[in-house]
């Protein structure tokens, strides 16, 4: 395993101070800064968040690669994910959504990533009988993208939802995602506390699916109401036993600290550093 940090933290850390909401600038010395951190620390893994794609074109897009290349740590991406929704009733939101995963991939090949982690959006709140025709639009939507990328050596990885998204939730549910698409292009990244705020079962999660599981991120939680990303160790989830489960399945992949804050990366890393 390697252990490696989101630069979700850095990000809204900077976005935050950003009163003009320079997004492509926030994105920009995030990711340097979050770099930096990886390098003085000895990290083994970035995940860089890229949110949104389409503030990466021309010189923008040019220096972005330009910065994260210059950096000999292994490197991921996790796709945009806010207004993004595969799973959508709407054909012209999923499709949207389609194409900003596409656009995303051609950065992925420009920064020679092989790794990419996406969101499968939120299905309908109000009307539960929708929900099995977002399954099918997000079964749609994921065939025409694995089609449109057409690279099994590319790792693509959807991601596992909080349960106030209606879809992707605890092991059945992903199970029956996956089991349905039937697409061997396809993993997982399994997010802990997404999964905790579905009561899920982790071990019988690995033990259906730790073949897809490519990418973990780990997130501590102390309520199934919310996901506020906290450092690690200040929540309820059982890291240790989870860190079991994983070594029994011998995962090989990467374990990445997600908090919505950098301030909390040093402590998280002391943390999580006694069970791996």
């Amino acid at each position: 395993m390697q252990l490696g940090i989101s630069t979700l933290g850095h990000l809204i850390d900077f976005t935050s101070c950003n009163s003009a909401i320079d997004l492509p600038k926030s994105i920009f010395e995030a990711t340097e800064s979050c770099l930096n951190y990886i390098e003085e620390n000895g990290i083994d893994v970035i995940e860089l968040v890229i949110e949104p794609q389409s503030f990466l074109r021309g010189d923008q897009k040019q220096n972005f690669i330009d910065l994260v290349t210059s950096y000999s740590v292994k490197k991921q991406v996790h796709g945009p994910y806010i207004d993004i929704n595969l799973c959508s009733h709407n054909p012209t939101i999923s499709q949207a959504s389609i194409d900003a995963y596409t656009e995303t991939y051609t950065l992925c090949k420009d920064l020679m990533i092989n790794l990419m982690t996406i969101h499968p959006g939120i299905a309908n709140s109000m009307i539960e009988s929708l929900r099995e025709y977002n399954k099918l639009q997000l079964i749609s939507s994921l065939n025409i993208l694995i089609d449109s990328i057409n690279n099994k050596e590319f790792i693509l990885c959807l991601e596992n939802m909080p349960k106030d998204t209606n879809i992707m939730l605890n092991d059945e549910t992903i199970s029956d995602i996956f089991s349905r698409l039937n697409r061997e292009e396809l993993f997982l990244t399994y997010d802990t506390s997404h999964f905790y705020t579905n009561s899920g079962n982790v071990n019988y999660l690995w033990e259906k699916l730790h073949e897809k599981i490519k990418n973990i991120h780990l997130v501590d939680n102390y309520t199934k109401e919310a996901d506020p990303h906290p450092p690690l160790g200040t929540g309820k989830i059982d890291f240790e036993r989870i860190i079991e489960i994983i070594n029994s399945f011998n995962y090989k992949g990467s374990l990445i600290i997600e908090l919505s804050s950098a301030k909390g990366l040093s402590q998280s890393v002391e943390y999580i550093t006694r069970y791996i």
